[in-house]
């Protein structure tokens, strides 16, 4: 947690906030590491769309497991399913 990223002092870009700043780096080859060839993927998007379609999870008794408390639908799926028993 923080408001400066890599800074040795606070308010950096005008962030005036503590803040959890995280991103994702895709490294497909080790030399890509550390090195101008970065790719860095803006995960706020992602987060937005997951914050949009969360679902509740209850922890199955005796084990480790959790489950959705509704099932995925997806009417590609079953588009897919009512053509295969057609065929």
């Amino acid at each position: 947690m923080g408001h400066t990223g890599y800074s040795t002092k606070e308010n950096v870009n005008n962030i005036e906030i503590t803040h959890l700043h995280w991103g994702l780096q895709l490294i497909f080859d080790e030399s890509q590491k550390e090195g101008n060839n970065e790719i860095w993927i803006d995960v706020y998007p992602l987060i937005r769309f997951l914050a949009k379609h969360t679902q509740a999870a209850v922890k199955v008794e005796g084990t480790k497991e959790w489950r959705r408390t509704v099932n995925i639908v997806d009417p590609a799926v079953e588009e897919y399913e009512v053509q295969q028993s057609c065929q």
